[in-house]
């Protein structure tokens, strides 16, 4: 659906009053100028303190409690109520992820935490080959693609409970496999999470412009990023087909396929840091939190203030909603109701026109990245 706000191209200039912002900005439409005031620094001050470093606190909360569970097979006594209860903590931490997923800038990006967390689909074969490889090792290129959640999720879900606690109590490599890498999974969230609170909080807060580089310009250009290519395209586009040439389904490259019934509850999981970074809060905005919404409304009630933060509300309702009318397994979902998964991926592509386009227009933060298959 076309939004009415798409293409729309404006500029906005920014100074510092007091300990405002003065915001003085070109309409898109090319209207007169419009004058508004938000505080960015508070904002970047709730952002960091009550969003990103929570969600880095409690993913590396997950992450450990995963690797104590695996730790404590080393004593060859692997049940298969075991079994079941690191499949719940693996599945906590996949959904903790998705809160951190969003904020792919800074120390994340330094150390590669997207790539070596979530990358999918995963490999199989490479993973089997590196149980009992002494010279494996994690955080390298060549291991990229079986590491992290993925490669857990094989671990732990491609076959019954009775078969992998049997394999895991039988063979001693597998135990060390799991410990490697949950041990990788937790030291890579350890370290970021000690990154922000050591420093680049202070950091994040202090710069409070629009410009490339700035923490807006990183925030935001991250949020789209990883919405269009990663929750939008790879969670949706890519396993239903919208996204391919011969729009054939590859129900292969749906994430955690080996669970079989968490890839909806994932993408859920996703939609909802979305709505708790834009609103400020998780709760639709109904709290006094700082939001993208408040920054979109203190620009007045024009087309792209207000009006296009009730569009963007709107729009993501219909959203969430749309994703969970879809059904696990969603592999199996995309091949059997494929028109259905389309008009999913309809919907999710409204919302980067709103958010990629018109929002980032409104505020005047350029995109730097560059996308795969245009707007």
């Amino acid at each position: 659906m076309a939004s009415s706000h798409a293409k729309r191209m404006g500029c906005i200039g920014a100074t510092w009053m007091f300990i405002l912002v003065t915001f003085t900005g070109c309409d898109p439409q090319g209207n007169s100028s419009q004058t508004s005031f938000f505080d960015r620094e508070a904002f970047l001050s709730h952002v960091g303190d009550s969003i990103i470093l929570p969600a880095y606190v409690d993913f590396e909360h997950q992450a450990w409690a995963l690797h104590e569970m695996v730790s404590s097979f080393e004593d060859g006594n692997c049940t298969t109520q075991a079994i079941e209860a690191s499949r719940e903590q693996l599945k906590a931490t996949y959904e903790a992820w998705q809160h951190v997923a969003l904020y792919d800038f800074g120390p994340a990006l330094e150390r590669g935490l997207f790539k070596s967390t979530n990358t999918f689909p995963t490999n199989s074969d490479l993973i089997e080959g590196a149980v009992g490889d002494g010279t494996w090792t994690p955080g390298i290129p060549d291991t990229q693609d079986h590491i992290g959640l993925p490669a857990l999720d094989y671990m732990f879900n491609h076959t019954f409970a009775e078969e992998l606690s049997a394999s895991i109590n039988s063979q001693p490599e597998r135990v060390e496999h799991l410990l490697r890498l949950t041990s990788h999974l937790h030291s890579q969230a350890w370290d970021v999470l000690a990154a922000w609170e050591s420093s680049y909080l202070d950091v994040f807060k202090a710069s409070t412009g629009t410009e490339m580089g700035s923490s807006m310009g990183e925030l935001l250009n991250a949020f789209n990023r990883v919405f269009e290519n990663h929750i939008r395209q790879q969670k949706l586009g890519l396993p239903c087909g919208i996204s391919t040439f011969s729009q054939t389904p590859l129900p292969g490259l749906v994430e955690a396929p080996f669970a079989k019934n968490w890839s909806i509850d994932l993408m859920l999981e996703a939609m909802t840091a979305l709505e708790t970074l834009y609103f400020g809060d998780p709760h639709h905005g109904t709290t006094d939190a700082i939001g993208l919404d408040d920054y979109l409304v203190s620009l007045g009630d024009v087309s792209y203030g207000q009006d296009l933060h009730d569009e963007i509300s709107s729009r993501l309702q219909t959203s969430m909603q749309a994703v969970a009318t879809m059904e696990d397994p969603l592999a199996q979902f995309v091949v059997e109701r494929q028109a259905d998964a389309f008009a999913v991926y309809t919907e999710l592509q409204a919302l980067v026109v709103l958010w990629k386009v018109d929002m980032m227009s409104a505020l005047g933060v350029l995109i730097t990245y560059q996308d795969n298959d245009g707007d």
